[in-house]
């Protein structure tokens, strides 16, 4: 009277876990998203050039004459 032992754990699948199947994408142009893709492309060279105008202005402070300037105090410095 042995039956075999079979597991429904394996067969069943968690309720919070659902695939939900993504719909095909479609070929050809869609104009209804053409506005919003440009805007997209708009508000992506905004916001680089913001980020490069932040650079700019934090490296300001690193410029060529006062790293000259400093390397020069720190030289008159040794002579004295």
């Amino acid at each position: 009277m042995d039956a075999p032992s079979t597991s429904n754990s394996s067969a069943q699948q968690s309720p919070s876990v659902q695939m939900v199947p993504q719909p095909a994408p479609t070929q050809g142009n869609n104009p209804s998203t053409a506005p919003f893709l440009q805007d997209f492309t708009l508000i992506a060279e905004a916001a680089k050039r913001a980020q490069m105008a932040i650079m700019i202005r934090d490296f300001e402070d690193c410029g060529l004459k006062k790293m000259i300037d400093y390397l020069d105090q720190k030289s008159t410095r040794r002579i004295i």
